[in-house]
């Protein structure tokens, strides 16, 4: 039987995310340990936010049971034969809870009952519910979920509850993929894990959801550094003999150049768990960037030889040695594993390719040809050898290999991007629109949309880019006023061709149009957000304003998203200055310098800065 399960709505005062998790949590088990088709409904909805982001966020539809009428639509669209939901009210240290069920095609619920109890008996309540949702779906429970009791990870009810919160608000993340509202704090959440953690040190469940939520926060930039830092050190006062908070503070400095701190909390881990690659792996690229290869070379190959067959770390271990001057030793490294494992056709193909980079093309070919001959799936090596085909002029045979690694990833962004550079370079420039199409129907990051839609645009559309390219030919001949006649009328037609945008706001600043050059600089960065030149055309424009405190706050914003930038770092220190944060302007003028060394062309930058 086919199940749908909506989070309970919780009444005034009551926090939804305990309606959410005591419906979620019945459903999971059963989904788990049951193997029951049963789906868990989220009302997450989209919010237009006022900076023209598309987000999600939870939504508590009602205080009460929802109307048939609702039910309804659910049995049309998901096409489930019945229904569970309820509501959930908490007066202290009481709840009323109220369950329902709902078949297709029957106004009348075929069970509807309500419950009071208090927290301390919260865990018999779920058990309950566990049991009823498995006799109204008819799934025959495994015998730790259908005896007398269950295990919950704890027995202290008020634990539990606070890791029921701190879990919602992980699954929150989870299922926006990080596009969260942008009110939304995780801090909520983090003191409530650290409640339950603190209640119950024994209780794995919220030290695990308090670590991966810290990760996802640090991987989506949400709430601040100093918020995941700070619970992340908490939790390692609380619980101090377990490594994962050390691990996911060393992975959080590491992500924000704080080098010597996370080197520090990956040695800690390490301390408490010698066993586990990846801290060993991860330790490496940090000492890798603070300049101590030797170090990294010892941390890489002690993670190598605990790896399982696919050696992760093998890669990082490969660029130590080629940046230490020892090519030659990268293709045995390889070589070893595929003599241990025949059958690792990553390892065949970065032994090849390893001999490639040295120079050894017969061996190379060889031992690619070796791979497609000897390996039951040869899929890999064809995805390693197409480059190297289309660099020999071997065409057609890179195409045959693209569309085999096709067929079985239809959806992987850089092999359809090669595919389309080597029809291009083949003069089959007619197939290459269909292949920008595949790109963008992939979900790709902002910058790769931008990308393959100027190149669709560029093939399907090429008389007005044409006229973009005059523009373009107009501006180098300074004459700006123009180019931007020529662009204005071609803004409807290729609204989202982010060249024709880049033009414009270069245009508008040129002929002092401040107003039209952030217009132009803000659908830029829509379109291409890792567009680096587009924040030097809005700064500019910001500044032709006199709005010196937003470019300030926008380059501050683009500096944490673009920590590697050059240009985006000097565009900050001249934001700064002209923001009246003079000190800080010197400072990064400082860092700039230490980081560039003598620079004739940025000195007369930097000593404006300075000034």
């Amino acid at each position: 039987m086919k199940v749908a399960v909506l989070p309970f709505n919780a009444a005034e005062g009551t926090k939804p995310a305990h309606g959410r998790q005591f419906a979620g949590f019945a459903s999971e088990q059963l989904r788990a340990h049951a193997q029951a088709d049963i789906n868990t409904v989220s009302y997450l909805t989209q919010v237009q936010e006022q900076d023209g982001t598309t987000r999600m966020a939870y939504v508590n539809i009602a205080e009460s049971l929802l109307p048939y009428d609702q039910l309804k639509e659910l049995f049309s669209q998901a096409e489930v034969e019945l229904v569970m939901d309820g509501t959930l009210s908490q007066n202290g240290d009481t709840f009323d809870m109220t369950v329902r069920f709902t078949a297709k095609d029957n106004e009348e619920p075929v069970y509807l009952e309500s419950t009071t109890f208090p927290v301390a008996d919260v865990f018999n309540q779920l058990h309950s519910l566990v049991k009823l949702l498995a006799s109204k779906a008819e799934v025959e429970l495994p015998e730790f979920l259908g005896g007398e009791t269950m295990e919950f990870g704890t027995t202290n009810p008020q634990a539990f509850l606070d890791f029921l919160e701190g879990y919602d608000t992980l699954s929150y993340i989870q299922q926006a993929n990080g596009m969260v509202a942008i009110e939304f704090s995780p801090q909520p959440a983090i003191d409530s894990l650290l409640l339950s953690v603190a209640a119950d040190t024994l209780f794995q469940g919220p030290y695990q959801v308090l670590v991966q939520i810290a990760r996802a926060c640090a991987h989506f930039r949400i709430g601040t550094f100093e918020m995941i830092d700070a619970g992340l050190l908490r939790l390692t006062e609380i619980v101090p003999d377990q490594f994962l908070a050390y691990f996911a503070l060393g992975e959080i400095h590491q992500a924000v150049n704080s080098l010597t701190k996370a080197a520090e909390y990956f040695e800690k881990a390490l301390s408490l768990e010698d066993g586990d690659p990846a801290i060993y792996s991860r330790l490496g690229t940090v000492q890798i960037a603070l300049g101590m290869p030797i170090n990294a070379e010892r941390n890489f190959r002690k993670a190598f030889a605990m790896e399982d067959e696919e050696k992760p770390s093998g890669d990082f271990l490969a660029m130590v040695l080629g940046q230490t001057g020892r090519n030659h030793e990268i293709p045995p490294l390889w070589k070893g594993v595929i003599e241990a494992h025949p059958q690792n056709a990553q390892a065949h193909s970065k032994y090849a390719v390893a001999l490639f980079q040295m120079g050894k093309e017969e061996e190379a070919e060889s031992a690619f040809e070796l791979a497609l001959e000897v390996l039951e799936d040869n899929t890999v090596v064809k995805r390693y050898y197409a480059p190297w085909l289309m660099k020999k002029g071997e065409l057609d045979r890179a195409m045959d290999f693209y569309e085999d690694v096709l067929d079985l990833t239809p959806n992987d962004i850089q092999v359809l991007t090669e595919y389309a550079q080597t029809l291009e370079a083949a003069g089959r420039e007619f197939e290459v629109p269909q292949v920008m199409k595949d790109i963008l129907a992939s979900n790709p990051d902002p910058n790769t949309r931008a990308q393959a839609m100027a190149r669709l645009i560029e093939l399907e559309q090429p008389k007005r880019v044409q006229n973009v390219e005059a523009a373009r030919e107009k501006m180098e001949a300074d004459d700006f006023l123009g180019a931007i006649s020529s662009l204005k009328p071609l803004r409807n037609w290729l609204a989202d061709y982010w060249k024709l945008w880049a033009l414009l706001a270069s245009a508008y600043n040129r002929t002092e149009q401040y107003v039209e050059a952030e217009e132009a600089s803000r659908r830029l960065l829509e379109l291409f957000p890792g567009c680096e030149p587009a924040f030097g055309e809005l700064v500019t424009a910001l500044h032709g304003q006199g709005k010196n405190d937003d470019a300030y706050h926008l380059m501050q914003y683009a500096a944490t998203h673009n920590p590697n930038s050059l240009p985006i770092h000097i565009n900050l220190a001249l934001a700064a200055k002209r923001a009246g944060q003079r000190d800080e302007a010197r400072e990064l003028a400082k860092r700039i310098r230490e980081a560039v060394g003598p620079n004739e062309e940025l000195e007369p930058v930097l000593a404006e800065i300075e000034q």
